[in-house]
């Protein structure tokens, strides 16, 4: 999974909840399934929310091709903001992030959106998707805590 923005404006796994997920709760990916289930637990679910995923590949044409198949899928609807970013060190990967502002989370549409990912990482050599994280502000947070 990728770390926590350093604004803190995202969430990343502060402590594990224990037992099977609800069925509402269960994506069929156990990392999935423990990340939804923590934002549930802090905040409410059918508030819209900046969602961010992330991909790594080896080297420049690829982050390239990858990018254009989701800014090319985004045309069509499916609405993701793309970015490339270059690796800091000679050898290290190319990082190319998705995000959807504004997204509802469901196990349905986080299920299928690994799947996405997967499948484009899956034709790529050296490709991985490492995951995602949601925006949740501090005032979100501490209002469900009250």
């Amino acid at each position: 999974m990728a770390d926590a923005e350093s604004d803190g404006a995202y969430l990343f796994r502060p402590n594990l909840i224990e037992g099977e997920p609800p069925a509402e709760l269960s994506t069929g990916n156990p990392e999935d399934d423990q990340l939804l289930r923590q934002i549930a637990a802090r905040v409410p679910l059918d508030q819209p929310r900046d969602w961010k995923h992330y991909l790594y590949v080896p080297d420049e044409p690829s982050a390239q091709m990858v990018a254009g198949l989701l800014l090319r899928m985004s045309h069509k609807g499916v609405g993701f903001e793309v970015e490339i970013y270059a690796p800091d060190e000679q050898g290290e990967s190319y990082c190319v992030t998705a995000e959807r502002k504004n997204t509802i989370l469901t196990a349905e549409l986080v299920r299928s959106s690994r799947g996405l990912f997967e499948t484009i990482t899956s034709h790529v050599t050296g490709a991985e998707y490492d995951g995602w994280e949601v925006a949740i502000d501090a005032d979100d947070y501490l209002e469900a805590s009250t």
